[in-house]
């Protein structure tokens, strides 16, 4: 019987530069795309949002960033129809409208 290491005894022989683009490219092919909202999910995003803003709620926003699917919490500081500005607790942030996934408007906020 053949026991195959597989890429395990290639590894030795590639270049570092090699490996960083292969684990790039791997990543690449794994990450999704994120799914497209259906109108009234927007109408029902949008709303949580101004809700958010006008009444000076602390809100938690799922983020499409870099990928991967980002939360982040705090209060709307400012908002026009491309973007918001977000203040945590340790920073502000300045976030698309259009990669915002989710938005829920939490009770027991930090203030």
């Amino acid at each position: 019987m053949i026991r195959d290491r597989g890429n395990m005894k290639w590894t030795a022989m590639m270049l570092p530069e090699h490996l960083m683009l292969l684990k790039a490219w791997k990543q690449e092919v794994l990450t999704e795309l994120p799914r497209e909202h259906a109108e009234w999910e927007l109408e029902e995003l949008q709303q949580i949002i101004t809700q958010a803003f006008t009444q000076h709620n602390y809100i938690m926003l799922t983020i499409w960033e870099h990928g991967n699917y980002v939360q982040w919490g705090g209060t709307i500081q400012a908002m026009n129809e491309d973007q918001l500005l977000l203040e945590t607790i340790t920073t502000t942030k300045h976030i698309p409208l259009r990669y915002i996934y989710a938005a829920r408007i939490e009770d027991d906020g930090c203030d």
